[in-house]
């Protein structure tokens, strides 16, 4: 049985990471409220430092790794935004590193983590990638999984200490899922503070390595083929999968085409620039929000806004949407 994260090292690592990040707003969507007929609020973590929500985890292993950093070279695999979250990292804290990337990645996080000072390595493939930081690793470079690491998910879940602090009357919360740690941090938190609030996980329909594992009672390979990067994860790690068993009301799928849909709608509507993982949460919302108390009161976190106006482009084309 793998040993759930304690809501005490979320506090610290909100210290530890305190001035380091952003305190990100919170605010609400009056058009996406009215959609869901309940009030809607948003945690922008697109504002956050780097882009995504990733700077919070990364920092907080950093700063824990802070002593032994000169001694080590370290690779992680990345489908944009932990590559860009650690890329900066390890150019404040002089740390060298290589992200390995699947093809799939954005040309714009690939640029940005090359100017960060990081190398950066292409592969076809997912499945690739993480073979090629296996192969890296065996030749003596340290791995940061971000899909596997307790300190990475503790200073995810800081972000959930503002979100409630900001509206304490949440009564659901809506997360992306990639490889879980966001989930497992932000869900722990939420539940430490407000025990009857209920999380809800997202994925689009082939990257749902975390649906999979729920229903088949474990951890299982899964085939990659959504063109949401940042949530090709092909396997659970058995630590996020235990959280999600633990705390989630239910993980939601939706399809490649409703995610664009869905980054368009928090373009147009809520005037946000984001991501295809944060378009994910606006159909799994809309389609959940029927189902529940009409006193509920909805929250999304907004993961990130690592997109560029050509792939923004590119995906609405991809959707019809002119």
């Amino acid at each position: 049985m793998s040993q759930l994260i304690d809501f005490k090292s979320i506090v610290a690592a909100a210290q530890r990471i305190d001035g380091s990040v952003t305190r990100t707003p919170t605010v609400n969507s009056s058009v996406l409220s009215d959609k869901a007929r309940r009030p809607v609020f948003l945690k922008l973590e697109n504002m956050q430092v780097g882009g995504s929500f990733k700077a919070r985890g990364v920092l907080n292993k950093f700063s824990a790794l802070a002593k032994n950093l000169d001694d080590n070279h370290f690779v992680a695999v990345s489908g944009g935004n932990f590559g860009i979250a650690i890329g900066e990292a390890a150019r404040h804290f002089g740390a060298k590193v290589t992200v390995v990337m699947p093809e799939s990645a954005p040309s714009t996080s690939v640029e940005r983590i090359r100017a960060s000072g990081s190398s950066v390595i292409i592969e076809k493939d997912v499945h690739g990638a993480f073979a090629r930081a296996k192969a890296l690793e065996e030749q003596g470079y340290v791995v940061i999984d971000d899909c596997a690491d307790t300190l990475i998910a503790e200073g995810h879940g800081t972000l959930a200490l503002e979100f409630i602090a900001d509206c304490p009357s949440l009564t659901d919360v809506f997360v992306a899922v990639g490889g879980g740690a966001m989930l497992a941090g932000v869900a722990t938190a939420l539940k430490a503070i407000k025990p009857g609030i209920r999380v809800w996980g997202v994925e689009t329909a082939g990257a749902s390595s975390m649906q999979q594992a729920l229903q088949a009672g474990k951890p299982v390979d899964v085939e990659i083929s959504s063109i949401v990067s940042t949530l090709g994860v092909p396997i659970i790690d058995e630590l996020m999968f235990a959280h999600a068993r633990h705390y989630l009301e239910d993980m939601l799928v939706v399809s490649d085409h409703d995610a664009i849909k869905g980054m368009v709608c928090f373009a147009q509507d809520a005037r946000q620039w984001v991501e295809l993982a944060c378009g994910a949460l606006v159909p799994a919302m809309l389609a959940t929000a029927p189902k529940l108390p009409e006193d509920a009161v909805i929250g999304l976190v907004v993961c990130g806004g690592n997109i560029s106006l050509q792939d923004m482009s590119k995906w609405a084309a991809y959707a019809g949407i002119s």
